[in-house]
């Protein structure tokens, strides 16, 4: 997304809105979109596979209620059971009443479940000891701020296998204290500040 299609910058009054219109269209686009991260250790896929079959479509239908367009993803511990990216290459189209049962529904199944932001699915990388160690992160949401303009939540970082160097560490994520499984730092700090905390996240993997 880019925002300079959006605002414009004016020497003398700072960062204006390009038109009005769009951007309030831009915000209600943004407020319509969510992703759905389960995460946790022995994840059951096939009843996930189950509740993605039953209440998310692929397809937009017309809908009486708000349409909702959803990505799901997981994270699980083990990576023999990991299914990486399986679910996220589809973008599903749901109706508030759809989303609110597959919500009830996935809260029923082992690990955490938590709405993210729509998109943000990203890498961060750190050098640690000479060794090149790869992370996947999301961004959270409040339970509720996907009906709202205002975004708060966390960054959700977990070890991927991006880095032939996340090896020493990613096959033993699930036998590790739920406290060591994933990161979670605030969305204020800085990349300085992340690559501290990461870094202290990974040496206590590694001497585990």
């Amino acid at each position: 997304m880019n925002l300079g299609n959006y605002l414009v910058y004016n020497p003398r009054t700072g960062w204006m809105l390009k038109n009005n219109q769009e951007m309030y269209s831009l915000l209600t686009k943004l407020r319509n979109q969510l992703t759905i991260l389960s995460y946790g250790n022995n994840l059951d896929n096939h009843v996930i596979q189950h509740l993605i079959d039953k209440y998310l479509s692929p397809v937009e239908q017309e809908h009486s209620s708000k349409v909702m367009e959803v990505k799901y993803d997981t994270y699980d511990s083990d990576i023999n059971k990991d299914f990486d990216g399986h679910y996220y290459t589809e973008t599903y189209f749901v109706n508030e009443m759809q989303l609110i049962e597959f919500e009830k529904e996935l809260d029923k199944l082992p690990g955490k479940h938590v709405r993210c932001q729509f998109g943000v699915r990203a890498h961060f990388n750190v050098n640690l000891s000479g060794n090149n160690f790869s992370t996947r992160f999301y961004k959270t949401l409040d339970c509720s701020s996907v009906y709202r303009e205002r975004i708060e939540g966390r960054y959700l970082f977990f070890i991927d296998t991006e880095s032939i160097d996340n090896e020493l560490i990613r096959n033993k994520i699930n036998i590790l204290p739920d406290k060591l499984q994933f990161l979670s730092l605030p969305i204020n700090f800085t990349n300085s500040q992340k690559e501290i905390y990461i870094k202290d996240w990974i040496s206590q993997i590694l001497e585990y």
